[in-house]
């Protein structure tokens, strides 16, 4: 399990040379009294300090690339570290790790496995789905349908179908929500996971907009049959956001997972806070 985020801190600093030359009256008379006396030696002297300062110039613009060049594979480096994957992680287990058939299938792992002890029992591409009832009062409830394909070790893409109804003064009110997310997978531990994921979010109903969805969540594997998984999702739409944070307890038998938990949506100005009850399973 990885406890810390390494903070990366890229320090930029661009030398600059220049060297500038007193213009007053004392040196124009001295410019002038080489021009009188010798045209050549000033030719020859002019040439000179073009060719000095061309040549600092040079250096200076070297020295400015070297730099820019050094920090900005710095910046590169730490970056795909951070969101991809470390030198140390690349000669590590986690490297290898593939996905498992489902989790808690044979021991005390969850949706990864290590190959290397385990190669019988990984897929290479898996299938999960879910159903989630959501309740905050009896006027007021919905469900969250969806589904999520494992492929490439470390990837998958969710799909979610999200609806609430509301009934108040003899009236119902639906409100719809549409989700599609790319993940990846960044810790993959046979106890512990987590991820982050890039997509888009579409309102229905008298709304109609859509908006881009960033989101990040992890699961750990606390002992069989048991393991937590929180997430949080926010969507941007005209201005506003839509949020969207789990935290689940899941009951795993076989390929199935029964859970319970607690959801909250912040859509707009609206706070929604829901009992969350229902089921997943893997193929």
């Amino acid at each position: 399990m990885i406890k810390n985020i390494l903070l990366i801190f890229v320090f930029f600093f661009a030398l600059q040379c220049n060297s500038y030359a007193q213009d007053g009256k004392l040196n124009k008379a001295k410019e002038s009294v080489k021009s009188s006396n010798s045209s050549s030696t000033t030719t020859r002297s002019s040439n000179t300090n073009n060719s000095r300062r061309s040549s600092r110039a040079r250096k200076t613009r070297n020295t400015d690339f070297i730099f820019t060049e050094f920090f900005f594979r710095l910046f590169a480096y730490t970056t795909y570290g951070v969101l991809v994957e470390t030198p140390m992680e690349y000669d590590g287990r986690m490297h290898i790790a593939d996905i498992s058939e489902y989790p808690y299938q044979d021991l005390a792992h969850g949706n990864f496995i290590y190959a290397d002890s385990l190669a019988r029992n990984y897929k290479r591409v898996r299938l999960d789905v879910y159903n989630h009832f959501l309740v905050e009062s009896k006027n007021l409830y919905g469900n969250d349908f969806g589904f999520e394909l494992r492929f490439l070790k470390r990837f998958s893409l969710e799909g979610n179908y999200l609806q609430f109804i509301e009934k108040v003064n003899r009236r119902t009110d639906y409100f719809t929500l549409y989700t599609v997310m790319a993940k990846y997978h960044r810790i993959r531990t046979e106890r512990f996971e987590a991820w982050y994921g890039l997509g888009a979010t579409h309102i229905a109903n008298d709304v109609g907009e859509t908006g881009v969805t960033l989101g990040l969540g992890a699961e750990l594997y606390v002992k069989k049959p048991i393991s937590v998984a929180v997430s949080y999702k926010a969507a941007f739409i005209n201005n506003n956001r839509v949020n969207n944070t789990k935290l689940l307890l899941k009951y795993h038998i076989k390929n199935y997972r029964f859970l319970t938990g607690y959801q909250h949506f912040k859509i707009g100005d609206a706070r929604i806070k829901t009992v969350s009850v229902g089921f997943e399973a893997s193929f």
